[in-house]
């Protein structure tokens, strides 16, 4: 997983920090990605909190953005069905009281945005699929798989150092469990 940059297989403090900042804000308060790196302790916040969030050169901070987001997610309940049921609800409240529901759909909405399921990002497209060629979209998907295989690899990678961590754990408790046997003996 080593790049040729020589960049290490595992995560830097200041790379834990950022992406913590990145998914967890201030004191829950959203921030943005040069924020996140000038409190990580990154000399150039401007580029560094564009380029960590890059996941042809750093993967690995990518992944564990994506790992933290899914934590998030599963900590209170965000999944892409709930959130469309929940505004769905909000619609149709809104229709039955004809009360103004947007401060709940606003609360709906960043809900959403937290669970990552809304980037704020403009593409400027020219054609569309219907305009390619077979080998234009097989390039297209080569492409796509790509530039996703390092993320999918770094993934593996931060999932296999998590692994580690917790079959050292029981080793530990094993140990000291058996000192403990044996100073009562």
């Amino acid at each position: 997983m080593n790049n040729k940059q020589g960049r290490p297989k595992t995560l830097t403090t200041k790379q834990i920090k950022f992406a913590q900042l990145v998914v967890y804000g201030v004191e829950g308060s959203p921030i943005t990605k040069r924020e996140a790196a000038r409190i990580a302790g990154y000399s150039d916040p401007d580029s560094d909190g564009s380029r960590l969030t890059n996941a042809q050169k750093f993967p690995l901070v990518c992944a564990y953005i994506s790992n933290l987001r899914d934590e998030v997610r599963e900590k209170y309940g965000i999944t892409f069905e709930n959130h469309l049921e929940e505004l769905g609800r909000i619609r149709d409240r809104g229709k039955k009281d004809n009360k103004n529901l947007a401060a709940a759909a606003t609360t709906e909405i960043a809900r959403g945005k937290v669970a990552g399921f809304y980037i704020d990002q403009k593409i400027i497209r020219h054609g569309n699929i219907d305009d390619m060629n077979l080998d234009q979209l097989y390039a297209r998907m080569k492409t796509i798989k790509e530039k996703n295989e390092k993320i999918i690899e770094a993934k593996q990678i931060l999932a296999s150092e998590e692994s580690k961590k917790e079959n050292k754990k029981p080793e530990e408790k094993t140990l000291s469990s058996l000192e403990n046997k044996s100073d009562q003996d």
